[in-house]
């Protein structure tokens, strides 16, 4: 199988988009072999993975799906960047940083949606367990509250 085919690269990418719910998509410049050598180096060393897709490819691929918008921001050499292992938990800022030499954010795809860097300025983790469990508590002092509001207005009378 020719693993260099154009359609095999965009089956390929579409099978990462859906099997991925979470990753970064960076921006980078084309770099020499010695300084990706270290950047793969440091991308194990903080558990993540990465996929280069091919730009002409991810671009007819994005007209042809939900993301047409996001289309026109695939310009250059582009990197998808997502946690190796499922258990763990990433902190943005951290991965920015550890990055930022090398790469610029453009977005991150979080459950079928794209986020652009404005949207996600004030989100710090992206641990969906974590998200939830700090919902669950919002949620559960908000019903406290309601019902001793409520308990005391019946007995009041």
């Amino acid at each position: 199988m020719d693993f260099n085919f154009k359609t095999y690269q965009v089956v390929k990418l579409k099978k990462y988009f859906k099997n991925n719910g979470l990753f970064f998509l960076f921006h980078s410049t084309k770099l020499n072999l010695t300084k990706w050598t270290l950047i793969e180096q440091n991308l194990k060393k903080l558990k993540l993975g990465y996929y280069k897709p091919l730009n002409k490819t991810t671009i007819k691929t994005f007209k042809n799906s939900i993301y047409k918008n996001f289309g026109s921001n695939i310009v250059g050499f582009i990197l998808f960047i997502n946690a190796r292992y499922k258990t763990t938990t990433l902190s943005l800022l951290s991965v920015i940083k550890s990055l930022k030499p090398s790469f610029t954010l453009i977005s991150v795809k979080l459950n079928n949606n794209i986020y652009s860097t404005t949207q996600i300025k004030g989100l710090n983790e992206l641990s969906y367990k974590k998200s939830m469990f700090t919902l669950y508590k919002v949620l559960d002092k908000q019903l406290k509250t309601s019902y001793v509001l409520t308990n005391k207005k019946k007995t009041s009378k």
